[in-house]
């Protein structure tokens, strides 16, 4: 979801998670954070937090199976939740490291989604860290046969060529991973039928 400061990008998607939660899916929410100084994957551990936040210890234990160990690394409320697991074994480069946190965060998302299909929104993106957007092109990557739904809400007059998410997206856009919904302003014709339709 695409749109100028205010044009309704997190009500639009509001209004699709109230539809999603009455056709029983489960709704996640990740929100960037313009003031700096938050972790990395910011948004991801939002959401995760929220689903570990809404399960029961052994739901949470079943859903996340061997992926909760490396989820735990980042998301703490997964530990908290599931005491005593054991952390996983160090890696030798940073880059192993990160691409098995990838993989356990897509991993677990996926097989979420079979018992119940999730809607997971990341909203301002614009202020996204670009670890979290490396995992959202991951994530989107590995959508395939399963019932996620990924939606990121941005501002476009924020986004240059040279703003991170510009990569991201150019990355999606390749391999067609996304569809694009840009929000405008109404027309003054637009508003009339609006009132003629309310009236």
């Amino acid at each position: 979801l695409v749109g100028e400061p205010g044009i309704g990008k997190t009500r639009t998607a509001q209004e699709l998670a109230t539809y999603a939660g009455l056709r029983r899916c489960q709704v996640l929410w990740g929100r960037c954070y313009e003031g700096g100084g938050a972790p990395p994957y910011w948004p991801w551990v939002q959401a995760i937090r929220q689903y570990a936040q809404e399960r029961e210890p052994d739901q949470l234990r079943k859903d996340m199976g061997s992926t909760a160990s490396v989820i735990a690394e980042v998301v703490t409320e997964v530990r908290d939740r599931l005491p005593g697991l054991q952390p996983p074994p160090p890696l030798e480069s940073p880059e192993s490291a990160r691409f098995r946190l990838f993989d356990s965060i897509s991993a677990f998302l996926k097989g979420a989604s079979r018992t119940q299909p999730i809607v997971l929104v990341l909203d301002d993106l614009h202020w996204s860290d670009k670890p979290s957007l490396l995992l959202l092109e991951f994530v989107a990557r590995e959508l395939a046969n399963s019932r996620l739904l990924l939606i990121g809400a941005y501002r476009d007059v924020e986004v240059n060529r040279r703003h991170p998410l510009s990569q991201t997206i150019g990355e999606l856009t390749k391999e067609r991973l996304f569809d694009r919904v840009l929000l405008r302003g109404v027309q003054k014709h637009d508003v009339e039928r609006f009132i003629e339709m309310a009236a």
